[in-house]
C-alpha cells in the first residue's frame, strides 16, 4: 500500500454521487477484494480468507461473462459502500479521482469555482452555496445566495432554463452538472443566475486555478491571497473591509484547512499586526475541515503554552492505540489578545477541534489570546438537535493509497479535546453528535448580525 494521510472532513466533503447499478450485488461485493486484497503477500503469510478470495476472483476473472474490468473502479466504490455501510465517510477513489483529490490537497482546482447548497425551499435547486475565492467564478462577481437557473449548452445559441431540464429521474444539479461536463478547459460558459428578483448573466471561463482559504478585513482595509497578480502571495486592497468594526480588531474568514492556508493565514496574523490590530474575530462558518497538518500549522499562531514549541492540539483513539497530536513550532506572537469566532451547523471537523484547543489553552493560565464559550458567536439552529451549535464530527477519516493508485478512505479515530474533560465522566471531550453550542444566550445570531455580535463580545 502507498502512504496513508490523516484527514478530518464534514460529510459535505468529497462525497461521491450516486452510483448506477452495472453488476449484481454478489458479483460485485467478490469481485471488489481484488483490489483491496489482491496485493497482500502470497503463500504462507497470507491469510486463508485472502487465499480463498483470490481463487475466486481468478476465476471470475477468467470466464465471468458478467465482469468486466473496466466497471473495476465502479464495482470498487460500491463494495466499499456495502462493506462499510455504518461508515458514511468511507469510499474509494479510483486513480483518476485520487490524482485530483491530492492537487486539490495543494489547493490546485479545476473547473469555475462554485458549489451548491440548499435553496429556500430546502432541496438542491442550484443555489450557490460556495463560491472559491480566486476562482473564475469569485473574480466575475458571482456570490453566494445567487441561483444558477440557465446556460448555453455547447453547441446551441439561445438559453436553456435547467429547471425545464429536470424531472424525476434527474435533478436539477445532475442537469447543471452535466452542462458544466460538455465545457473543456479554457472554454467560456454563458450562464443565468437569479440575485433577488433580478437575473442577471455572466460570462466565465473553466480553467485551472489555485484556490485562496484565507479573507483578512478590518475597519480600512483588507488583504487578498493567492491571486496572479500578487504571484499568489499577498496583497492589501482599499476595498472590501468592514468600516464598522473597532479599530483594535481583525477579521479572518478560514475556509478551509486545505492547499496554502496555514501560510495564507500566518501572512494575515503578520499584516493584522502591522496593522496595530490586536483583538481577533476568526470565522469558521462553513469550514468543514481538511488536514491535520495544516490544522496544526494554524493553530501555531493562535494558541500558546507558557512558550512550549509543542503544543498538544488533540487526542485521538484509533482501534488499537491512542495518539496525540501537536504544533510543530510555536509562532504565538502576544500583540494577539483575544479572539472570538464565529461559527455555524456546518463548521465540523478540523474546525472544531480548533475550537477545543483555542477553549482548551484561551486562559491566562497559559499565557496566549483570551477565548472561551462565551467568545463562540453561532449563527444556525441544527436540524435535528433544534439548538444553535456546530456539526457535531468528532472522528477523523485516514486515507490509504492504494498500489493501484486509487485510494481507500475509512474511518479510523475518535477526536478528542487535548486537556478538557467532561464534567460528568470527567472523559476527555469529543463533539461527536454534538457539536458546540455557546455559553452565552445572547450569542446566537442572524448571519448578518454574526460579526458585530463578535465585536461586542469582545469589548
Amino acid at each position: 500500500m502507498g502512504k496513508n494521510k490523516n484527514v478530518i472532513f464534514s460529510e459535505r466533503e468529497r462525497r461521491k454521487p450516486n452510483r448506477k447499478a452495472v453488476l449484481s450485488v454478489v458479483i460485485a461485493a467478490i469481485i471488489v477484494f481484488s483490489f483491496l486484497f489482491g496485493f497482500l503477500v502470497r503463500g504462507a503469510t497470507e491469510k486463508d480468507y485472502a487465499r480463498k478470495i483470490n481463487e475466486i476472483i481468478k476465476i471470475i476473472d477468467d470466464t465471468s461473462v458478467y465482469y468486466d474490468s473496466e466497471t473495476a473502479d465502479e464495482t470498487a466504490y460500491r463494495f466499499v459502500r456495502t462493506l462499510l455501510s455504518d461508515d458514511k465517510y468511507a469510499a474509494y477513489y479510483s486513480p483518476a479521482e485520487y490524482r485530483r483529490i491530492l492537487a486539490e490537497d495543494k489547493g490546485n482546482y479545476s473547473g469555475v469555482g462554485v458549489g451548491f447548497g440548499k435553496g429556500a425551499d430546502g432541496t438542491y435547486d442550484g443555489t450557490i452555496g460556495k463560491v472559491f475565492l480566486n476562482s473564475p467564478a469569485h473574480k466575475k462577481g458571482i456570490n453566494v445566495g445567487d441561483k444558477l437557473v440557465a446556460g448555453i449548452f455547447k453547441g446551441q445559441s439561445d438559453y436553456t432554463y435547467f429547471a425545464g431540464l429536470a424531472d424525476e429521474h434527474k435533478v436539477v444539479l445532475q442537469v447543471i452538472a452535466d452542462f458544466f461536463s460538455e465545457y473543456d478547459s479554457g472554454e467560456a460558459i454563458k450562464i443565468k443566475v437569479l440575485r433577488g428578483d433580478e437575473e442577471k448573466e455572466f460570462t466565465v471561463e473553466k480553467t485551472d486555478y489555485v484556490v485562496s482559504y484565507v479573507e483578512y478585513k478590518d475597519n480600512e482595509k483588507a488583504y487578498c491571497f493567492s491571486t496572479e497578480e500578487d504571484g499568489f502571495r499577498g496583497r492589501a486592497t482599499d476595498a472590501d473591509f468592514i468600516g464598522e468594526l473597532s479599530p483594535d480588531t481583525a477579521y479572518i474568514r478560514l475556509h478551509e484547512f486545505e492547499g496554502g492556508a496555514a501560510s495564507q493565514f500566518g501572512e494575515a496574523i503578520g499584516y493584522m499586526k502591522s496593522r496595530g490590530k490586536t483583538k481577533l474575530i476568526l470565522d469558521l462558518r462553513d469550514n468543514g475541515g481538511g488536514l491535520i497538518t495544516v490544522l496544526s500549522d494554524i493553530l501555531s499562531y493562535l494558541i500558546n503554552d507558557n512558550g512550549a514549541n509543542n503544543i498538544k492540539i488533540m487526542e485521538v483513539k484509533e482501534k488499537n492505540a491512542r495518539t496525540s497530536y501537536s504544533t510543530s513550532k510555536n509562532r504565538f506572537d502576544p500583540f494577539l489578545t483575544d479572539i472570538a469566532v464565529i461559527a455555524n451547523c456546518n463548521t465540523a471537523s478540523a474546525s472544531e477541534a480548533l475550537i477545543g484547543a483555542l477553549y482548551d489553552y484561551g486562559n491566562a493560565a497559559h499565557k496566549g489570546a483570551k477565548f472561551d464559550l462565551n467568545r463562540l458567536v453561532l449563527t444556525q439552529k441544527h436540524e435535528t438537535r433544534q439548538t444553535y451549535c456546530t456539526y457535531g464530527k468528532g472522528i477523523m477519516q485516514t486515507t490509504y493509497g492504494l498500489r493501484s493508485g486509487g485510494a481507500l478512505v475509512l474511518t479510523t479515530a475518535y477526536i478528542y479535546w487535548p486537556l478538557a474533560k467532561n464534567a460528568e465522566t470527567n472523559e476527555p471531550v469529543c463533539v461527536q453528535d454534538k457539536g458546540i453550542e455557546t455559553a452565552n444566550a445572547n450569542n446566537r445570531v442572524s448571519d448578518e448580525n454574526a460579526i458585530t455580535r463578535a465585536d461586542q463580545v469582545l469589548h
